[in-house]
């Protein structure tokens, strides 16, 4: 047995397939050439018996929107060739049925909060007695908080008066304080300038 005979069969392409791999192959080509590629060429679809059928009821009349019924077929507003302003009409019918209007008891986001009246005095103080019980920790108004940063800054100050000042240990270049000319041998000894010239 040779390796010839172990290989799977190719399977045979279909004439389908084969024009379609040679459009491909053809404009391939006139891309690598510079040229613009060929348009594929869509062969128009065969009629079949649905489609006469889906014609036929196109060209039915249709009924009045408004004297629709929840039992009625509505499916004929929904083809493609109805005018807009037609299929609306329908749907807006269908719709206004109390079947659909049924309002879901869940359905938080249809309420107007802004309808909701403002609170009395009474409410608004059982509100602050429930906060101190069950916030022990006090509010800090904006008042004491001005009152302890300034009573902060009054003790740094305090403080920082109650350091004595650094002691300046005199240098060896520093002149005596009492009075005396430095004698320093390296300058020589000028005679004072006097204020009479």
């Amino acid at each position: 047995m040779t390796d010839r005979d172990t290989k799977s069969p190719v399977p045979a392409v279909t004439a389908e397939e084969a024009g379609f791999l040679r459009r491909w192959s053809q404009r391939k080509q006139a891309i690598a050439r510079g040229e613009a590629p060929p348009e594929p060429v869509v062969p128009p679809a065969p009629l079949s018996a649905s489609s006469a059928a889906v014609d036929a009821r196109d060209a039915l009349p249709l009924p009045d929107p408004a004297s629709l019924t929840l039992a009625d077929d509505f499916s004929a507003f929904l083809r493609p060739k109805v005018p807009a302003a037609l299929k609306r009409q329908a749907m807006a019918q269908l719709f206004s049925d109390p079947h659909f209007n049924q309002v879901d008891g869940l359905d938080i986001y249809m309420d107007d909060y802004n309808l909701i009246p403002d609170m009395d005095d009474a409410y608004r103080g059982l509100l602050r007695h429930a906060r101190s019980v069950l916030d022990p920790t006090p509010a800090r108004t904006l008042t004491e908080m001005e009152d302890e940063a300034i009573a902060a800054q009054k003790a740094r100050d305090e403080a920082a008066a109650d350091v004595p000042e650094p002691i300046v240990e005199a240098t060896p270049d520093a002149q005596p304080t009492d009075g005396a000319p430095s004698a320093d041998p390296a300058e020589p000894d000028e005679p004072p300038i006097s204020d009479k010239v």
